[in-house]
């Protein structure tokens, strides 16, 4: 990866959606070689795909928190691992080390909507909640 990859990702980060045009004017590249250069990345796996950024609140999630899950010792934690994080609320599961075993960012309607999901995974261990003011 040489520097005009390195700007051609960057740009990219800041704005997926930036056209190859764009893109090329400001690293000196014509459209179709920036297009080449972005498909090259792809295949090498430094860009592994695009994304959406949503406003959660503008859709009605109005609560958001951080739960930490401490596995009981008769589940296993890639069952639990596996399970929840195909859950609708959940945007984000991550296996971590120290005591707690998951750290889960799920995003909710409602404080209702939060506590439904404790109890569903409350099976798999205890968790630790952190509702999230201001980010």
């Amino acid at each position: 990866m040489d520097a005009i990859d390195k700007k051609i990702i960057k740009m990219l980060s800041a704005n997926a959606r930036e056209s190859f045009a764009n893109i090329g004017k400001s690293v000196d590249l014509s459209a179709p070689a920036v297009g080449k250069r972005v498909k090259q990345l792809e295949d090498k796996g430094y860009i592994k795909g695009y994304s959406l950024q949503l406003n959660y609140e503008k859709l009605g999630y109005n609560t958001r928190a951080y739960i930490n899950l401490k596995i009981h010792q008769s589940s296993t934690l890639r069952t639990a691992y596996n399970q929840i994080r195909g859950f609708d609320e959940v945007q984000r599961c991550d296996r971590i080390s120290g005591e707690d075993s998951l750290c889960i960012l799920a995003y909710f309607k409602s404080n209702k909507d939060l506590v439904k999901l404790l109890e569903r995974i409350s099976q798999y261990g205890v968790p630790n909640t952190r509702i999230i003011l201001e980010s």
